[in-house]
């Protein structure tokens, strides 16, 4: 930390070029929140909304009851020993990487070999002097000059509190299966990474854990569902972790509840598996994808050379004024620059295209536009309405005919909260409100229906639902509950009204034709 730098990169839309595509592509700013910070807020509004989470239980088992079809779990309290036998409809298994409940019920596991080992190490230490001109989301850090212990050749060092709370991840040397150093030994090598005798290092948890690189090829069984890590395991790079184990949830959560309201046929859930699996294999690979790109630039600064001043020529070679030394410094730059993806790779975080019976694409008359470059396809975001498509981001404006304007609102916020949404344009509304009504009234489901346009219930001034809603003013949009598009009319339908077309459209989303 205290070393010379030797390159720095911009990440997470906050360089010049990236910065407004990032701003467009969302209503939310990114934040960098560490799990120790996340799960309270999580927690919180769990407990606060009718939840009890049990931290001192743990499932022993589960069956199906051939009878009943209901699910018989078998729970244990870690305090008294007391077990509980709990009957449910569903099953959902977010129980980690090293899941019991893909275990138990066989799901089919795409797993590459064993990737390696890292030691996360939690440390306290103020080096706010040394972030004054430095700051960073990520510092990589080397020693080619010390000797290289087999626990830790490299040292990731990221923030969790600005400038005091730390975690120095640490990679083991390849081939290593087991780490036997004393918090000693670990210590000294954090020390030896800072390289600042004025920062003084308290160790306050060190955890183990293996570079993965496992999909399952099914999410699903039956009545029980798995998410999250269970289901897609991989390294830290890219940062999609907890974000695609959230939105696994969001993908299973409206679908279950619609279920067990009456509102959806069962075969809904079906679509849970279909939609997020391929979301998860692609996560898993695009990962380690990074991961074998970050060991060829570790490569070419001579990190994995055995010999000390093998390691120490390497990296001086990169200022030599040499043919050697310009080779290694065009090498070093070109992977530096082939890794954008891994900085701010927007595509790969936004262009998910679901592709199931809960998704209407009937009506279209053109295949939707799939970017074959794959470093395009992950750097960049291509926001449609494309039923399956993430439905695109603009700012609105509810419409005031005289006085101050109200705040504006995304179109991400005009839909969700747990319901179906229409979103039409001038000319439009009558119609496709009496639809809605319809489709509410036949299917007992909540359908809200907004207008943007002039004059309308929100106004899109700055153009940009005109440039990216994909259908014509008296057209219309249907957003699922997840704020995926699910269907789109381009305008008011030909072969039947718009009521029975909308009608038509929700039983085939909902499962029940």
């Amino acid at each position: 930390m205290a070393g010379e730098e030797i390159s720095r990169a911009f990440m997470l839309g906050n360089g010049p070029v990236t910065h407004g595509e990032y701003i467009e592509a969302s209503p939310c700013a990114h934040a960098d929140l560490p799990q120790t910070k996340l799960e309270p807020i999580l927690l919180k509004h769990a407990t606060q909304h009718g939840f009890r989470l049990r931290f001192d239980h743990e499932l022993l088992g589960f069956s199906r009851n051939a009878k009943s079809g209901r699910i018989e779990s078998l729970v244990r309290c870690t305090v008294t020993g007391g077990r509980t036998l709990i009957r449910s409809k569903y099953l959902c298994g977010a129980d980690g990487a090293n899941s019991t409940i893909v275990r138990d019920l066989n799901l089919p596991l795409n797993d590459r070999p064993f990737g390696g080992l890292a030691l996360n190490v939690l440390i306290e230490a103020d080096m706010t002097h040394l972030m004054t001109h430095s700051t960073g989301l990520l510092h990589i850090l080397t020693r080619p000059d010390r000797p290289q212990p087999s626990f830790g050749v490299i040292g990731i060092l990221r923030f969790v509190k600005p400038w005091t709370r730390w975690v120095m991840i640490l990679l083991a040397a390849e081939g290593v299966t087991e780490v036997a150093a004393t918090e000693a030994e670990i210590l000294a090598r954090v020390e030896e990474l800072i390289d600042d005798a004025s920062v003084d290092v308290k160790i306050k948890r060190i955890s183990t854990w293996t570079i993965n690189e496992c999909y399952a090829e099914r999410y699903s069984k039956d009545n029980v569902f798995c998410l999250g890590d269970a289901v897609h395991r991989h390294p830290p790079h890219n940062g999609l972790g907890s974000n695609t184990c959230v939105q696994d949830a969001y993908n299973l959560a409206w679908k279950l509840a619609y279920v067990l309201k009456g509102k959806a046929d069962p075969s809904l859930l079906e679509t849970y598996n279909d939609e997020r699996q391929p979301v998860g294999e692609y996560i898993v690979r695009r990962a380690n994808d990074t991961r074998r790109s970050h060991s060829a630039l570790y490569g070419i600064l001579g990190t994995f050379e055995p010999r000390m001043e093998d390691r120490v020529a390497a990296l001086a070679e990169l200022k030599e004024d040499s043919e050697a030394g310009r080779q290694r410094r065009a090498a070093f730059q070109k992977v530096t620059e082939e890794m954008a993806e891994d900085r701010d790779g927007l595509g790969q975080e936004m262009n998910q295209l679901y592709r199931s019976r809960a998704i209407y694409a009937d009506d279209e008359r053109d295949p939707p536009f799939i970017e074959e470059d794959s470093k395009k396809a992950a750097l960049q975001y291509h926001q449609s309405t494309y039923p399956g498509s993430r439905l695109p981001h603009a700012w609105l404006h509810p419409t005031v005919k005289h006085g101050p304007r109200k705040a504006p609102v995304s179109t991400q916020d005009l839909a969700g909260h747990g319901i179906f949404t229409l979103l039409t344009g001038i000319g439009g509304k009558a119609a496709w409100q009496s639809a809605a009504a319809r489709a509410s009234e036949s299917l007992d489901v909540e359908i809200a229906t907004y207008s943007i346009g002039w004059g309308q219930d929100y106004e899109d001034s700055l153009f940009r639902w005109a440039e990216r809603g994909g259908v014509e003013e008296k057209g219309v949009v249907l957003v699922r509950p997840d704020r995926t598009v699910a269907w789109r009319c381009q305008a008011f339908p030909v072969e039947m009204s718009c009521e029975s077309k909308l009608v038509q459209v929700m039983k085939k989303v909902l499962g029940f034709s």
